[in-house]
């Protein structure tokens, strides 16, 4: 039997919109990595944790008929919505199920680690599963930015702060995507490039962090982290087209290695 480590529930419906409002925020950062990278025409790729499957559509359209890409999640019924010849779809956990080795020029894997208590083993096995020559991107958050605000604003830095206390609470690190850099290294990967990315927004402009705080707000309340009325008037303001409070939320950190050796995509 599978264990569920997410911080959200993958298996509720709710759950796709959540990931397609996130993937309005983060996909530009990620197609522009993409591109930099080089993938193109004949890549062999592997998408991990594929959601909402956003990142799918633009490899299997650019690596084209003469690549291949396999997307996986725990719950991959959104992918498997995805028509082309060119994907594989598979239900995998990233923990527990094996990857190829050296099979793939390109992984990408994007919010997928932080809910990982494993998260250096998962990194070597990630590692393992690129060919010489192949890159790595991945792509979490340091979450220490979200209670930010301008200006700033009491009730809006609890409520904040309530999801990084309640990872931390669960044994996640809410300041992983700093530590990335680092653990590319101490992975064996070279030429590793990293580069921290914020959207700050007024709150009715950022619909997406309404969701996430919809979807934790009685898990935050039932761990004494916040009050009904804290959270409630936060979810609120969202809704509110008067609202001016611009908030920070979390700062992505995209960093991508090489394998050594060999020379991937060509």
């Amino acid at each position: 039997m599978r264990t569920q480590r997410y911080f959200f529930d993958t298996s509720e419906e709710a759950e796709f919109g959540r990931l397609q409002r996130q993937a309005e925020v983060w996909d530009r950062l990620t197609f522009r990595r993409l591109e930099e990278i080089g993938v193109g025409e004949g890549w062999r790729c592997l998408e991990v944790g594929a959601g909402s499957g956003t990142v799918v559509r633009w490899l299997v359209d650019r690596v084209g008929a003469t690549g291949r890409v396999v997307a996986t999640d725990l719950v991959p019924k959104w992918v498997r919505a995805i028509e082309a010849p060119n994907l594989e779809v598979l239900e995998h956990d990233l923990v527990a199920d094996p990857l190829e080795d050296s099979a793939h020029d390109l992984i990408h894997v994007r919010m997928v680690l932080f809910h990982l208590p494993e998260k250096q083993a998962v990194l070597r096995k990630l590692v393992d599963a690129v060919v010489p020559g192949g890159r790595l991107l991945v792509e979490d958050y340091d979450m220490r930015t979200l209670p930010h605000s301008t200006p700033p604003d009491e009730t809006w830095r609890v409520v904040g702060e309530a999801p990084v206390k309640l990872a931390e609470r669960i044994g996640l690190d809410p300041e992983l995507g700093r530590r990335l850099p680092g653990m590319f290294a101490e992975a064996g990967l070279v030429d590793i490039d990293a580069e921290a990315v914020a959207f700050p927004r007024r709150m009715p402009d950022i619909p997406a962090w309404q969701t996430q705080f919809v979807e934790l707000r009685d898990r935050l309340i039932d761990a004494g982290l916040v009050t009904a009325e804290q959270v409630d008037d936060v979810i609120a303001r969202f809704d509110d087209p008067d609202c001016d409070l611009v908030v920070h939320g979390p700062t992505m950190h995209s960093v991508v290695g090489t394998k050594p050796g060999g020379s991937a995509g060509r």
